[in-house]
Formats: C-alpha cells, sequence, structure tokens
C-alpha cells in the first residue's frame, strides 16, 4: 500500500511581510505530518506584494535608473528576526546575504530589457527562493527535521518559455529521487512556488499565479509512488459568487466542482486556482482541496466527479473585457498565431455573421482587454479594418447541469431587464452562460442574476 503524503502550498495573501500568520502556518504543517506517513511537502509563494515590487525594480534597471533592492530583503531580514529561534538564526542570515548578492548580480546584468532568464531568476530569488529558505529555517528551529532542495536538482523542468513556462512530466520524472530521497528520510520539505529550471539549468517562471501549479504538478510528479493529496491554502472559502459584489444577499458556500466547472470560474474571474494548474490536475486525475485559511471546514474539492444537485453553482462577474471584429477569412491564421504561439486560451470565438455588403466578420470576445491595447497595431498586421470595443464586462453562470435544466437562461435574463445586453452566448451545454455587459454593469447583472441562484436550482425538482 503506498504511503500518504500531503502538498499543501501557502500563497501570498496568506504571506503578509509581518509573517503574521506563520505561527498559524506551522501548526497547519504539523498537522499534515501527524496525519500523513511521510512529508509533507510545502510549498511557498512569495510574500504578498514582493513580485510586484521586484517587478517595479527590474524595470527600473532596465531603464537606467536604479530602485533599491534593500526594502525587499529587509522584509526578509526582519521574517528571520522575529521567527527563527536559537541557532539558526545566523545561518538564516548568510543565506538571506548570500539571495540578496545574487538578485543584485541579476540585476546589474539587466540590458534594456526586464525579460527571460534574468526577469525569472531576479522574480524568484528575491521572492519564491528566499521565503523558502526562511520557513525551512523557522521549521529546523521550532523543532521539525525540514529541507530545501538546491537549484541545481530542482524538480520542476520546463519548457524554454521564461515568463510563462510549462513543466514537462518526463524530463522532471528523472529529478524525482531528490524529492523521494528526502521524503524518506522522514523530513518535511520546503519548497519554492513559481519556479521551474529549463532541461540546461536557466531558471524560469510558471506564469502568474505559478505557486498553484507548482504544488499541483509535484503532486503528480509523485503520484505514482505515494497517495498524494493536494491542499492549497487560500484567505477565503470558495463561494457563489463575490460577497463584496453582492453584500446585501448571503452567499453558498461550493463544496465541490468538476475539473470543468473550475476552469469556466477560474477563466470567467473567480479566482480559484491558476488555470494551468486545474488542467494539470484534470490530466492526471488529481483532486485538488481548496481550503480557507482561518475557516478549514469550508474546503472545497476539485475533481472529475461532480457532487451535489445544484443546476448553477456560482455566477462570476470580469473586468477589462473587449470584443475585437475582423474579416472572417483572416480570422483563422489570427486565432491560430494566439492559441498556438502565444499559448492564449483567454479569448472566445463569437461566431460569424454576414453584413449587407456581403462581408463576413468574425467576433471574439477577449477576457484581457489590456492584451489588445498593448499589441492592437500589431494584430492590424492580420486585418487593417479590424476593430475592438472596449470597456465591456463578462457576467458567466456555471454549472454542468444545466445542459440538462431548461430555464435556466430565460430566468438570468428576467432579472436583469434594465440592464443593457451587448451579448449573450446561451451555450448551457458548455457549462456556462455568458452574458456581456458594459463594465459598469457587472456588479449590479451579478448581484440581479445571484438573487434568482435559489429559483434556478429549483427548476429540475
Amino acid at each position: 500500500m503506498k504511503k500518504t503524503l500531503a502538498v499543501a502550498k501557502f500563497g501570498g495573501g496568506l504571506l503578509d511581510i509581518e509573517g503574521k500568520r506563520i505561527i498559524n502556518i506551522l501548526q497547519k504543517i504539523r498537522e499534515l505530518k501527524d496525519k500523513h506517513d511521510i512529508g509533507p511537502i510545502v510549498v511557498f509563494s512569495a510574500p504578498m506584494g514582493i513580485t510586484d515590487k521586484l517587478i517595479q525594480i527590474g524595470n527600473s534597471y532596465a531603464q537606467s535608473s536604479p530602485l533599491s533592492l534593500n526594502p525587499i530583503f529587509e522584509v526578509y531580514y526582519n521574517l528571520a528576526k522575529l521567527y527563527v529561534k536559537d541557532g539558526y538564526y545566523n545561518k538564516t542570515l548568510k543565506v538571506i546575504d548570500n539571495l540578496k548578492t545574487l538578485t543584485l548580480d541579476a540585476l546589474n546584468s539587466i540590458n534594456k530589457r526586464f525579460d527571460g532568464n534574468v526577469k525569472a531568476k531576479i522574480l524568484t530569488l528575491g521572492g519564491e527562493l528566499a521565503m523558502s529558505a526562511i520557513m525551512d529555517n523557522i521549521l529546523k528551529s521550532n523543532g521539525f527535521d525540514s529541507c530545501r532542495i538546491s537549484l541545481s536538482d530542482w524538480p520542476i523542468v520546463t519548457d524554454d518559455s521564461f515568463d510563462d513556462a510549462s513543466p514537462n512530466y518526463e524530463l522532471s520524472k528523472k529529478r524525482r529521487n531528490i524529492l523521494m530521497d528526502c521524503l524518506e528520510k522522514e523530513k518535511i520539505i520546503s519548497l519554492a512556488g513559481f519556479l521551474g529550471v529549463t532541461s540546461d539549468g536557466l531558471e524560469t517562471i510558471l506564469g502568474r499565479g505559478g505557486s498553484d501549479l507548482s504544488a499541483v504538478f509535484i503532486s503528480c510528479l509523485l503520484k505514482s509512488r505515494f497517495q498524494t493529496e493536494t491542499l492549497l491554502f487560500k484567505d477565503v472559502p470558495i463561494q457563489s459568487a463575490d460577497p463584496k459584489v453582492i453584500p446585501d444577499q448571503l452567499t453558498d458556500h461550493i463544496t465541490a466542482l468538476t475539473y470543468n466547472e473550475a476552469h469556466k470560474a477560474s477563466m470567467m474571474g473567480m479566482k480559484i486556482v491558476q488555470n494551468p494548474a486545474i488542467a494539470m490536475a484534470r490530466r492526471f486525475l488529481q483532486p485538488l482541496l481548496i481550503v480557507p485559511f482561518d475557516c478549514p471546514r469550508k474546503y472545497s474539492i476539485i475533481q472529475a466527479k461532480p457532487i451535489g444537485g445544484d443546476i448553477v453553482k456560482c455566477i462570476t462577474g470580469k473586468f477589462g473585457a473587449a470584443i475585437l471584429s475582423m474579416n472572417d477569412e483572416k480570422s483563422r491564421s489570427f486565432e491560430d498565431s494566439l492559441r498556438i504561439w502565444e499559448k492564449r486560451n483567454d479569448f472566445l470565438d463569437l461566431g460569424a455573421e454576414t453584413l449587407e455588403t456581403g462581408v463576413r466578420i468574425r467576433d471574439f470576445l477577449f477576457m484581457d482587454s489590456d492584451f489588445l491595447k498593448k499589441n492592437e497595431e500589431k494584430l492590424k498586421g492580420f486585418d487593417e479594418n479590424l476593430k475592438i470595443d472596449y470597456g465591456l464586462g463578462v457576467v458567466t453562470l456555471i454549472g454542468d447541469k444545466m445542459k440538462d435544466s431548461p430555464g435556466v437562461a430565460s430566468l438570468a435574463i428576467s432579472s436583469i431587464s434594465g440592464i443593457n445586453i451587448k451579448r449573450g452566448i446561451f451555450a448551457p451545454h458548455t457549462s456556462q452562460i455568458i452574458i456581456v455587459v458594459d463594465e459598469k454593469n457587472v456588479n449590479a447583472t451579478v448581484a440581479a442574476i445571484h438573487a434568482k441562484k435559489t429559483e434556478m436550482n429549483k427548476s429540475t425538482h
């Protein structure tokens, strides 16, 4: 019988620069160690706000007006002072000093562009690697037998897309013995999230929110040897809508989502799990536990098997959308370029229509209008007459059971009779109903539809 192992990720929202939750994190780690046969492996993000500040510093070096790195590392020196005990304190200071030196060396190597391997190196040296190193020493000084994995043995091997890399399972599998050796010695592993390396050892990053993917991938990598449980600790539970958007309504705790529902919800504005992490879990059929840190009983499970009877699980709202319209004949190469070369999947084909002039136009709904704004002139290389309608928002009803439940769309539309609908995609067979409105109407649309959620979920009873 396989030994049980937990892989737990603690995100930046739980790691403020003062480390207020570190003692509680240690308690969670102790509980996981007591519950399972081996481990756990603990994945850490950078402290809240650190990645954004490192990006700002990196850009300042690219513009030859460098900002100081000292405020970043003062956070780590302060955390060490507060939480590292006994003889580990001086060792921790040396580790932080070394990471600071390496980060400065990388910053000084920037030549007009803050990107590629240099960017990955700076963000992880000054972020996740520093945090996981400090947590390793905090664990040791609190009586845990813990260890870190060196960069030369890094277990997540990726492609060469330095800013948004994808893990390679077969290449990474050749390095998993490093992890297994530590686990068989009954050690806890403190692992930096977000970080990957190419096959020849250059640092990469797994995209924004990539620490989720780190934890999920490590779970999948070890799944054939251990019975792995993946826990992603978050600030709040998964709910039927954002409570900030509907302060006058009660939200429902969502106990379970299928991989498909989670993917749709994440893409459409609910901050659950990074989409590549969901895709990785789905590929290996690895269940994910989304655990609210302060209320762990309100956890949610993401898995293949549907649980519960709700037709509409959640209603999401997303700002910053846009509709791009272009010549239909020219749209195929455009779409292929985005999906294959740019690896973008955050847009939907809304179909084509023939105008009175005889010209056939195809529309695409983009979830990230900033991408279009930054690349509008480049995109006109596909069609110089393309048009973009900015200032839109997207409200989405999500639930796999909608495909078998007629009437949901009509209830949703009837609830927002006073709001101008720019476009509607009523395709419950895809587990989602999408309503495009002006950005200013997103919150009102979510609130109005959510008020009808109970009625929608009675339509099959």
